[in-house]
């Protein structure tokens, strides 16, 4: 088995070859792809091919979760969520339904990527209920009854104060240099430590929204960072979106549920996810600064 190399990626007779033999049919274009595979557009479906061994049992992984759940889902995210195809052969690919829409990921509004923030309000008040529904869904999953695959190095953790070289003082005087937040200012007294199955990776760059449409959500993928975990963790991608979207989410969704979340909860996970890695570095990457502002 071999995975694709850029300059194979860039042959798009090599590509349809490719697909060819495993029956994909349509016209081949390729896509913004990520850092972890190479995308084509087939047809009404998506080609991805991994870059490497650990991407390709990262996609076997997403497709077992998928297989697991589906059952179990509300009709209403059937239409959001696809299951995928896995294709072994010389160079394996996966392949899944189309959706049309667009991420977004705090890039500029252009073809394929739409600001949160640049939504009307009515649209954004629709996303943040669709998501708070999702969460309520997935988190009521009996996940006992589940034969989830096991974790792997590729997935998040982002719950940083369980890191043995997560130091509270270090981090919180890091955070103070280049913010008026105080970590001491958002400790919990009433921390949700309830275990659910949880998407775990919802940003914005695994949800597609059709900014035309009045349910504005049309995509959730990338089920293969799931896993079972403290649930308060689940709206932690959001905050890379921004805080207002999270803030919102959670009271929706405690509206939807019994085991409710408190804001402060999540709001110190992200500045000890900030601080912690402001900590390590007298000159840390902007990525944080970015994230820090996206929390104000």
């Amino acid at each position: 088995m071999n995975y694709l190399t850029k300059e194979k990626a860039q042959d798009i007779n090599v590509i349809k070859e490719i697909i060819s033999k495993a029956g994909c049919k349509g016209e081949v274009r390729a896509m913004v792809g990520g850092s972890k595979s190479f995308a084509f557009a087939v047809g009404d479906e998506v080609v991805r091919f991994p870059k490497a061994e650990i991407v390709w049992q990262t996609m076997q992984r997403e497709n077992q979760i998928l297989n697991e759940i589906w059952p179990l889902l509300d009709n209403k995210f059937k239409n959001k969520i696809h299951q995928i195809s896995l294709v072994e052969g010389e160079y394996p690919f996966s392949v899944v339904k189309k959706f049309i829409g667009k991420i977004c990921d705090n890039r500029d509004d252009d073809e394929n990527a739409v600001k949160v923030q640049t939504l009307p309000k009515n649209k954004q008040e629709n996303l943040a209920q669709t998501f708070a529904e999702f969460f309520a869904m997935m988190h009521q999953i009996d996940y006992t009854k589940l034969h989830l695959p096991p974790t792997n190095e590729t997935i998040d953790n982002w719950d940083v104060t369980k890191q043995a070289d997560f130091d509270y003082a270090k981090a919180r005087l890091a955070l103070k240099k280049v913010s008026s937040f105080d970590l001491d200012d958002f400790k919990c007294d009433n921390k949700n430590e309830t275990l659910a199955l949880c998407h775990n990776d919802l940003s914005g760059s695994n949800m597609l929204i059709n900014p035309k449409k009045e349910d504005i959500l049309v995509g959730i993928i990338d089920f293969a960072n799931t896993v079972v975990q403290p649930k308060y963790l689940d709206f932690f991608p959001l905050y890379k979106i921004n805080r207002n979207l999270a803030v919102e989410v959670i009271k929706r969704y405690n509206e939807l549920v019994d085991d409710k979340i408190d804001v402060t909860q999540t709001d110190f996970a992200m500045l000890s996810y900030i601080a912690y890695n402001l900590a390590k570095s007298d000159n840390p990457p902007s990525y944080f600064i970015k994230l820090l502002k996206l929390f104000c």
